[in-house]
């Protein structure tokens, strides 16, 4: 495999202050989304239920044990040894508590909004009943398309300078854990909203179940444990950590160019972006020259202090995530 990477060069002036402008009309956008969501529910007087709805299927029970029993294996089959409780693992610990309290809420609230402007502007997205299809493949479908969706955002977040200096605080975790999940800002996480379009397209000929969603929302955490697991002949189907940490690899260049699925490998195989991992070492992981604050450079810092250092970077006028505007390529 013939790997070609191109040098970061600093972007001119004007194209930073380009980048950064786009930042706060993302910011701009999602809060007007969520104006949309907030001013619906309260109208039909259920946000406290739909937003306790959306917790329980996105950070609830079921995934906290799954989290936990991930926790538990790395310590017992880690790809790189870590003690317990490290500097990386309560930061990334306060990203799950972050978005199990601020960021699920605001996800619902930005859904809402989106589905009621898809039906104000774009109904005719939305499909009648396909009364010749059972319920289960449309559920099948819904989720597989939802996958696509989700890789389609991903690929979005590394391509485009504007959401790379959101998605940067993803991957610059240098001491991966399933916990590195949930780092991620809260306004990379609404980047990812328009994966509801599925559900709302087919939503008429059979609703996806909560348990599907949470089963999905399982699987979503998997690649990034610190695990070697390759998973087998599943691993072709179903992204491993060990695939998946090569998509963290930090000698990729600035912004990775392979394994971008988020549960389904088939989407990087369409693309010609998978590379399955052959054995060897784990390789390195996060961002060269460490433009994001990160909890292991210098001495022990206040892991509220770099949280909100992280939380801001993208808010910078000029940052040298902006360095790298082309991608690299990897073929």
């Amino acid at each position: 495999m013939q790997t070609t990477v191109t040098r970061p060069v600093l972007a001119p002036a004007g194209a930073r202050t380009a980048v950064w402008a786009a930042v706060l009309s993302v910011a701009g956008l999602t809060a007007w989304l969520a104006t949309v969501g907030l001013t619906d529910l309260l109208s039909a007087r259920d946000l406290w239920g739909v937003i306790d709805a959306s917790r329980s299927r996105l950070a609830g029970p079921a995934l906290v044990v799954v989290v936990v029993l991930l926790l538990v294996a790395e310590q017992r089959w880690p790809a790189v040894r870590r003690p317990l409780l490290a500097r990386a693992q309560l930061v990334d610990a306060s990203y799950f508590v972050l978005f199990a309290v601020a960021v699920v809420p605001l996800l619902t609230l930005v859904e809402t909004g989106f589905s009621i402007e898809i039906e104000r502007h774009v109904s005719f997205l939305v499909l009648g009943r396909l009364s010749l299809v059972p319920r289960t493949v449309v559920v099948a479908v819904t989720l597989v398309a939802i996958d696509g969706m989700n890789w389609c955002g991903h690929i979005a977040n590394h391509r485009f300078a504007t959401l790379w200096r959101l998605h940067a605080l993803h991957h610059s975790q240098e001491d991966m854990s399933v916990l590195t999940t949930f780092r991620t800002h809260p306004l990379a996480h609404a980047t990812y909203v328009p994966a509801v379009l599925p559900a709302l397209m087919l939503g008429a000929s059979g609703a996806v179940p909560a348990g599907a969603i949470i089963v999905y929302g399982c699987l979503v955490t998997l690649p990034h444990a610190n695990l070697n697991w390759r998973l087998g002949p599943l691993g072709r189907v179903i992204v491993s950590p060990a695939y998946h940490r090569l998509h963290h690899a930090r000698d990729l260049g600035e912004r990775g160019t392979v394994n971008f699925g988020f549960v389904l490998v088939v989407w990087d195989q369409l693309a010609r972006r998978a590379e399955f991992p052959l054995g060897g070492p784990p390789v390195l992981t996060g961002i060269a020259g460490r433009p994001v604050p990160v909890e292991q450079a210098g001495r022990m810092p206040h892991l509220a202090r770099v949280v909100v250092a992280q939380l801001a970077q993208p808010f910078r006028r000029c940052s040298t995530l902006d360095g790298l505007l082309t991608t690299e390529g990897r073929r």
